[in-house]
């Protein structure tokens, strides 16, 4: 056998071994994941909870329960707590597998759900009730052309909507610790005289 056909033949044994030991890992992995099924419970709109467990949509990103959003006519509405309706019809819409192996910063499992070939994700962002976050953008895009839900008319982003209020929150604290101070060293004094 010539040099170069050893050379060969040993990088295909090499990526023979490679491609092997990466279908053993995420043989693994998915060996791993937790699986829930049964009644699922909608807690926000990319939220569910299932036996005591909190599960989150990997791919999403939902409206806040507390978000409010513009309609085309230039009307208002709780988009927030109609992501959560939406996720709710859909999720009470059959035996869903939600399954996954990491979890969040709020220890919330992500998850990718599941009923044969439909995924819940992919279709809460077709409903236009949530948009793409690294996942789904097909479909984002596809809502966006056709107005559906949020598309139909004018929203923040929920990841901005969430940044500006915790600025917001931020601010009314540090007002907060920079006044009570005063106000406690000033009623003290108050009561000295």
């Amino acid at each position: 056998m010539t040099r170069r056909l050893k050379h060969l033949r040993d990088i295909v044994v090499a990526l023979a071994i490679l491609a092997l030991a990466l279908l053993i890992i995420a043989k693994l992995e998915n060996a791993q994941a937790l699986r829930f099924t049964g009644p699922l419970i909608a807690i926000d709109g990319d939220t569910l909870a299932v036996a005591g467990e909190r599960l989150r949509i990997e791919g999403i990103d939902a409206p806040e329960l507390g978000q409010i959003c513009e309609r085309g006519d230039g009307s208002t509405y709780a988009c927030g707590e109609e992501a959560r309706r939406t996720l709710r019809a859909l999720a009470s819409d059959g035996a869903w597998e939600c399954s996954g192996t990491r979890r969040d910063r709020y220890q919330r499992l992500l998850v990718a759900c599941k009923q044969g070939l439909d995924d819940l994700g992919e279709r809460l962002v077709a409903a236009g009730a949530a948009v793409a976050d690294g996942r789904y953008l097909v479909a984002e895009g596809k809502a966006r052309a056709a107005g559906e839900g949020i598309w139909a008319g004018r929203f923040e982003r929920p990841s901005d909507w969430r940044r500006l209020r915790q600025v917001e929150e931020a601010e009314l604290a540090g007002w907060v610790q920079a006044l009570l101070p005063r106000w406690i060293s000033n009623w003290f004094e108050g009561m000295r005289e």
